[in-house]
């Protein structure tokens, strides 16, 4: 017994000292999907890392904590990390109505944050003039010139004209909504209908049917996985008839692609299992070792990115101190799976990692997520109904 008492000291000595990151993340709730797939990135780096040695010599640690998806429970997790378990860095965030609700705590505790999610924009501007923010998924702007891009070529090369657009009525899916509209109408296309709904309720019927009297050539969709499933059947049931339907979640339900509702959908990601890149390469090869299958879920690889590239700089910085962090971490130039990784500013942030350049657009055809825009990185082309 008192052998056992020894070594638990000695372990406990060993981590005393540590340098701890709070990671905040909806395990359940609509983000569910997007949720655990980033814990998965989280678990990967965290091998990884402290394999190679840990940060500041001793192993890096790591508090999960699950927001639930809902602002009423993300605070007081967020208030609880930083407080009670005292840690040095906040690391996750995928939910935009989260976030809004952590930038009060967040400039109360002057928390230094590395965000991998939350792209709506007003999440930039309740965090535009603060100074340990760091920005990784790009905000919903950058997005949406990837996906209106899409769009003109669609216009140009198969005479779609009339978009319908359903989306959330929360900040993800509401927030520029009006300017979504504008850019649409401004490039030429008709805006046939535009309806909001609430993430989760499964109420598709009135909606569907509207668009259906409305005749779009396209129907785009922004929710969240929950919300993917009983849209498609309701568009099956009713017999929709639209050139394309595209959505937008964050994630997609898990396995969905098998899913013959999933048939010719179109969407958007950071990132697919297929990328040549190297780095990609040797992400999923590591998570096939760790975890015994592939993912598909870009929050995965963002939140080892996220983890990697806060360690490395903390590890640079030699200590804690956040401004010192922050200055090596704005520094970073490193090797990720959606390509090279570096921070700059944003419209309003002064820490913004990937942007624009790294979307590609999918296409859910013979049970896989199949690459088919930019052209150039398209593995067959798009199926156009």
């Amino acid at each position: 017994m008192r052998k056992l008492a020894l070594m638990g000291a000695m372990l406990a000595l060993s981590h005393a000292g540590a340098v701890k990151v709070g990671v905040l993340l909806p395990l359940s709730g609509p983000s569910s999907v997007s949720g655990q797939a980033a814990q998965n990135g989280y678990r990967l780096a965290l091998d990884e890392i402290n394999r190679a040695g840990g940060v500041l010599g001793k192993p890096l640690e790591i508090e999960i904590e699950d927001d639930g998806s809902a602002p009423a429970k993300a605070v007081p997790a967020f208030v609880k990390l930083v407080t009670v378990d005292k840690v040095d860095f906040m690391a996750g965030g995928v939910s935009s109505a989260v976030t809004i609700a952590l930038s009060g705590p967040a400039k109360q505790y002057d928390t230094f944050m590395a965000w991998i999610g939350a792209a709506a924009v007003p999440v930039e501007d309740a965090f535009a003039d603060n100074p340990y923010f760091f920005h990784y998924h790009p905000w919903a702007y950058y997005n949406f010139e990837a996906i209106l891009d899409m769009f003109k070529y669609l216009k140009r090369s198969k005479g779609a004209k009339n978009i319908a657009i359903a989306y959330e009525d929360g900040p993800f899916g509401s927030a520029g909504i009006n300017d979504t509209v504008a850019a649409f109408k401004k490039a030429g296309f008709n805006v046939v209908l535009t309806e909001k709904f609430k993430t989760g309720s499964g109420n598709f019927g009135p909606i569907v049917s509207k668009a259906k009297a409305a005749k779009p050539d396209i129907f785009y969709w922004v929710g969240y996985d929950t919300d993917a499933q009983p849209l498609a059947t309701e568009i099956k049931q009713q017999g929709l008839n639209v050139g394309l339907l595209y959505g937008t979640p964050p994630s997609w339900p898990v396995g969905f692609e098998k899913n013959s509702l999933s048939d010719r959908e179109a969407g958007l990601s950071l990132w697919l299992s297929s990328s040549p890149l190297k780095a990609s390469r040797d992400f999923v090869a590591a998570y096939r070792k760790k975890f015994g299958n592939v993912t598909e879920e870009y929050f995965a690889p963002l939140a080892y990115v996220n983890l990697m590239s806060l360690a490395a700089a903390v590890n640079r910085a030699g200590s804690t101190d956040k401004d010192k962090v922050a200055a090596e971490l704005a520094k970073t130039n490193m090797d990720t799976p959606f390509g090279k990784l570096t921070f700059s500013k944003s419209n309003k942030i002064k820490y913004q990692g990937f942007k624009g350049e790294n979307w590609l657009h999918f296409q859910f055809l013979n049970d896989a997520r199949v690459p088919v825009y930019p052209i150039k990185f398209a593995k067959t082309p798009l199926v156009y109904r």
